[in-house]
């Protein structure tokens, strides 16, 4: 039996213009080659499985071609091209920083950068994720990283730049490798498909690529994955349903079902989805991709956002021309609280639910109600039709004017208009949370509270809080808390936490009338500076030449 090669080795690019998706790389690799500008250093940034290694290597085997092509390609006819394709090459050095990242293995490679290359003009040292080395490693590596022999060439990779330390960064020349597009991963996926003589939807290929996230070794290994179970018959069926990849039907079928308010097949849908195995968040994230490709396919402009197949695309145009922006910005808006919120909520399934209902009532039209010649409101437990009046006689309603309505009128009348009905409904409801709320509210003494506030600010996480709960003087009266703080800088570091101070002390007396006041110290006593700037100038004045030292070296205070 034939040994198999995965697809990301067997198709690894050998030139330049093989490389996938990083032509801003590329082209100025080859500039630099062809104008023999070469630097001692390169650091090559990125994510994973971008092309990072592999453009080091066709960098390494172009500037030791010794016939090189006009394109600023490497030959593959010279002695060292042929080296190096059959994996022979001396002038290539990779070493593996993750497993590799001491002092002494640092010391080794800097004992080989002496040594000339026997055939060719350079030596190329391939360090891979750099970042492991520590920082001893580092130390050693710096002076012969700026100043090697003539013959020698460092290619830094990593996948976390933020980790490389300033000096090794100023001594390179820095490459930002990109994400690889979704239509260039599923172009070269195709091109694999034809070379190993698979046949496949593209549709299939888009699906491989988004899952790969920007990695073509990724989309490389999950194609490998997805013929080895299709047989050489790549379906976009097949690649969702191995993949555990939600089907776009079910975004499609579920938009049209919230557009039209037909409740009962949205909470089937939903539940079908989740017999299917599907996560809630996971779906909530995907059907907040599909509101945000319907939202680009609204304007011929942003069209080019949407990374999908050809038919896929058309269908999002389709569908997008029965949804209002307004409504899929608002949408939007409730999805991103729901992906928030759901890893806190106690039953997520309610409040997925809850958001598809939500999002069912934003699409009904404003003179929908208008248009309704009856009203229903229940009095008394009594389910009443009442008629409504004219549209033109309805004024806007204020929330400002329930309190005002005199509810034994609106009992003793027999019909009322829904401007009347609706005010009804919310003062009544404002009355009966009032009224809850005076059930919940626990008396309390003063001792209780200060005992309480005491302890609940030190067992805080807020270190602000159990120091300005904790010394400050205390007093409770008439439902408030007061306390003393000693200047504006505790005033402002109050502000910060104060809604939850007061949240946290409600619940627990279990009385939600209670209520924060400040009161400032009228002590002549000398304040204690809190902020680095006041702590800063109390210093200066006590000794001048801390300001001209921080003149000298442009220092700055950290506000």
């Amino acid at each position: 039996m034939d040994q198999f090669i995965v697809s990301a080795r067997k198709y690894r690019p050998q030139h330049f213009n093989t490389v996938v998706g990083q032509s801003h790389i590329t082209s100025t690799l080859k500039n630099a080659i062809q104008s023999k500008q070469l630097a001692q250093a390169y650091l090559f940034c990125g994510p994973r499985g971008v092309g990072k290694t592999t453009c080091a290597r066709i960098f390494a085997k172009t500037i030791n071609c010794s016939q090189i092509r006009p394109d600023g390609e490497a030959c593959d006819q010279c002695e060292s091209c042929l080296s190096f394709n059959s994996g022979a090459s001396l002038n290539v050095y990779e070493l593996d920083a993750a497993s590799n990242n001491s002092v002494d293995d640092i010391r080794n490679l800097v004992d080989q950068v002496r040594i000339a290359p026997q055939l060719g003009d350079y030596k190329v040292y391939i360090i891979d994720e750099v970042h492991m080395l520590s920082a001893a490693a580092f130390n050693a590596f710096l002076k012969t990283l700026e100043e090697p022999p003539r013959h020698a060439k460092f290619i830094l990779a990593t996948t976390e730049k933020h980790k490389i330390i300033p000096t090794i960064l100023s001594r390179c020349q820095v490459f930002n490798f990109n994400r690889i597009k979704v239509e260039d991963i599923s172009g070269h996926l195709a091109f694999l498909a034809k070379s190993e003589q698979v046949t496949f939807e593209p549709d299939a290929l888009h699906i491989i690529a988004q899952k790969a996230d920007g990695g073509l070794r990724d989309a490389c290994s999950i194609f490998d994955q997805m013929v080895a179970f299709t047989g050489n018959n790549l379906t976009y069926k097949a690649v969702v349903d191995n993949l555990n990849v939600l089907d776009y039907d079910y975004y499609f079928k579920l938009t049209d079902a919230i557009l039209g308010q037909r409740i009962p097949e949205i909470m089937l849908t939903f539940d079908d989805i989740l017999r299917r195995g599907f996560d809630g968040h996971h779906f909530i994230t995907g059907l907040g991709e599909h509101l945000r490709n319907l939202l680009v396919s609204k304007d011929a402009q942003t069209v080019v956002l949407l990374e999908v197949g050809d038919a896929l695309r058309k269908r999002y145009i389709e569908q997008a021309q029965n949804c209002q922006v307004n409504f899929l910005v608002k949408a939007l808006n409730f999805i991103s609280r729901t992906d928030i919120n759901y890893r806190n909520a106690r039953n997520q399934r309610l409040l997925v639910e809850m958001t598809l209902l939500q999002l069912s009532q934003m699409t009904a039209s404003p003179e929908a109600e208008k248009k309704n010649d009856i009203a229903e409101v229940s009095v008394n437990n009594t389910k009443t039709s009442l008629p409504a009046k004219p549209v033109q006689e309805e004024q806007p309603i204020r929330q400002a004017t329930a309190p005002t309505i005199n509810l034994e009128q609106l009992r003793l009348k027999s019909t009322f208009s829904i401007q009347e009905a609706r005010v009804m409904s919310g003062a009544v409801q404002a009355v009966a949370e009032k009224e809850v709320q005076k059930e919940e509210d626990k008396p309390v003494t003063e001792e209780e509270v200060i005992a309480f506030v005491r302890r609940y600010a030190k067992e805080s996480s807020i270190r602000q809080m159990g120091i300005l709960f904790g010394s400050n003087p205390l007093r409770y009266e008439r439902n408030t808390i007061f306390v003393t703080i000693q200047n504006e800088t505790q005033r402002e570091l109050l502000g910060g936490f104060r809604q939850t101070f007061i949240d946290g002390v409600r619940s627990g007396l279990k009385n939600y009338a209670i209520g924060l006041e400040v009161e400032m110290t009228q002590s002549d006593a000398p304040q204690k500076a809190y902020k680095p700037a006041d702590i800063f100038k109390e210093m200066a004045e006590k000794n001048p030449a801390l300001t001209e030292l921080r003149k000298r070296f442009d220092l700055e205070i950290d506000y």
